[in-house]
């Protein structure tokens, strides 16, 4: 099935990211400004909005990652991607095998799937922990102030100086 149809029929998975997390995010991470990076998941096509406000390339376009991720040329993948399909998505980003980071929700650590998709590489997982939960945006741009859990950074690939981090 598609991201897009995904999308369409769930509702839960169309929240987009406000602009203080990615600059919370970016601005720890210190990325060169010259990184292609790669933001999958659509939504409303905010992130492309945000990221270029912090000034940083970004492809972000309306389409199926998982039909389209290939034709791009891209440094790292970010993104808050739809949790409905977080498995096959973890899946297609470990077979892709670029540096990516995922909002994802913190009980992800102690998932077996994890374990299972990650088994060969998993000393390059690594989790950004921030300071307080992060709330996300409905699409009219107002903030949902009652996400039920907390939520994290998983990075994969991006040798950090240490596999877990508080920000």
């Amino acid at each position: 099935m598609s991201t897009l149809n995904i999308l369409k029929s769930k509702k839960l998975d169309n929240y987009n990211t406000p602009l203080y997390i990615w600059e919370m995010l970016m601005e720890f991470l210190e990325l060169n400004k010259d990184t292609i990076i790669y933001e999958p998941f659509f939504n409303d096509g905010k992130s492309k909005t945000y990221f270029n406000k912090l000034g940083y390339n970004i492809i972000h376009h309306d389409e199926d990652f998982f039909t389209s991720y290939d034709k791009y040329i891209f440094d790292i993948i970010i993104s808050n991607p739809p949790y409905s399909i977080k498995k096959h998505i973890l899946k297609t980003l470990y077979q892709i095998n670029k540096p990516f980071i995922l909002i994802v929700p913190s009980t992800i650590i102690s998932k077996q799937y994890i374990k299972n998709i990650f088994k060969d590489d998993i000393d390059k997982l690594q989790y950004i922990i921030p300071s307080r939960r992060m709330h996300f945006e409905f699409i009219d741009g107002t903030i949902n102030k009652r996400c039920p859990f907390d939520t994290i950074f998983l990075c994969f690939k991006l040798f950090l100086k240490r596999d877990l981090i508080y920000i």
